[in-house]
């Protein structure tokens, strides 16, 4: 999805050159999952005011009323070469028909003193489908002469980077390895890996080597891999691991459901790799048809995984989970009940007792 999102909106490239370069366009429009980059991008834009901030720069979210926003972006700049307004999260599906167009109005009158960027970071858009209401304000920043970025996820090597870029300018060390592993155990946003890479630096002082251990010490795990690790520990023959860390999840809360819906995904991994054999798939094309992004690294997990499953065990396992979908979703048995008994027969099928 994120190839074809590119082909259809800007992206990164075209916001760092016009922010290095200083030409600007009258308006941008910036919406996408990555919203550690997003941010940064804005904070680039208004490092283009030279004096007093306080008056030129503006920023504005889905309370403010267009008419504010209009007479802000058409403020002359006080001392500076130009002035910045952000209009976070403009709410283009209720608004009424006078607001938009009043948008609209403003979005051709820029001055070239400002720089006006609409950002989204609460309203969720398909990229693909953004509707006709938000395509006909895509379509009339793209006529005033505007810029539309799309800043989605980003690749798995890239994050690395970024992750050691960012122990590195906060006077610590982390290896391929452990960034990986935070990708893994925390978080697939920037946003929230930063903030663990934070923490990390915060705990180990200058000149801190980041390891394995260390991030499972500091760290805030996501629930997703947890439950991934219910299933690994399943796979390794540890029911009691997996048992204790279901134990965890109960304690926290967590949805019976949304555990049940991960832990299959586990299974389903597997039986991916195993449907693609014949026909001479490799994990790189599996992770490509089904859209993993940054979690094609569960395929290369299901690969190994594979090898410890005959087919009549992976299909007894998706028969156990189905079964387990039943009794969640459809009696009155508890949920935790299940998921307990589910587990248990997950770990004999693996360990080729049922």
């Amino acid at each position: 999805m994120q190839d074809k999102s590119r082909q259809m909106y800007s992206g990164d490239a075209e916001i760092k050159n016009a922010i290095k370069s200083g030409c600007f366009k009258p308006c941008y429009l910036i919406f996408g999952e990555e919203h550690y980059l997003i941010k940064n991008y804005l904070r680039q834009f208004e490092n283009a005011v030279e004096g007093f901030r306080e008056f030129n720069i503006n920023r504005f979210d889905s309370n403010a009323s267009v008419q504010e926003v209009y007479d802000a972006a058409n403020s002359f700049p006080m001392m500076s070469p130009y002035r910045v307004v952000t209009f976070c999260d403009f709410p283009f599906e209720k608004a009424t028909a006078a607001e938009t167009e009043r948008l609209y109005k403003m979005l051709h009158d820029i001055p070239s003193t400002t720089i006006f960027v609409m950002w989204y970071e609460t309203v969720e858009i398909n990229p693909k489908k953004p509707g006709d209401k938000l395509s006909k304000i895509i379509k009339e920043v793209r006529s005033a002469g505007g810029e539309v970025a799309y800043i989605g996820r980003r690749p798995e090597a890239e994050i690395i980077k970024i992750l050691q870029k960012g122990a590195a300018k906060r006077k610590c060390q982390i290896d391929n390895y452990t960034a990986r592993y935070m990708l893994e155990t925390c978080s697939d946003d920037l946003n929230t890996l930063v903030n663990e890479l934070e923490k990390l630096c915060l705990y180990l002082g200058e000149n801190g080597v980041i390891t394995k251990e260390t991030v499972d010490k500091v760290c805030s795990r996501s629930v997703e891999a947890v439950v991934y690790n219910v299933s690994k520990n399943l796979l390794r023959g540890d029911l009691q691991g997996a048992l204790s860390l279901l134990d965890d999840l109960f304690y926290m809360n967590t949805d019976p459901v949304l555990i049940f819906n991960i832990l299959t995904s586990a299974y389903i991994d597997i039986y991916r790799v195993f449907a693609g054999k014949p026909s001479g798939m490799r994990v790189n094309d599996i992770a490509k048809e089904f859209g993993y992004g940054n979690t094609a690294f569960r395929l290369n997990d299901a690969e190994r995984d594979l090898k410890k499953f005959t087919e009549k065990q992976l299909i007894h396992s998706l028969d156990v989970l189905q079964e387990c979908d039943r009794l969640i979703k459809g009696s009155r048995i508890e949920p935790r009940t299940a998921l307990e008994s589910t587990l248990v027969k997950l770990a004999l099928i693996a360990e080729g007792k049922q």
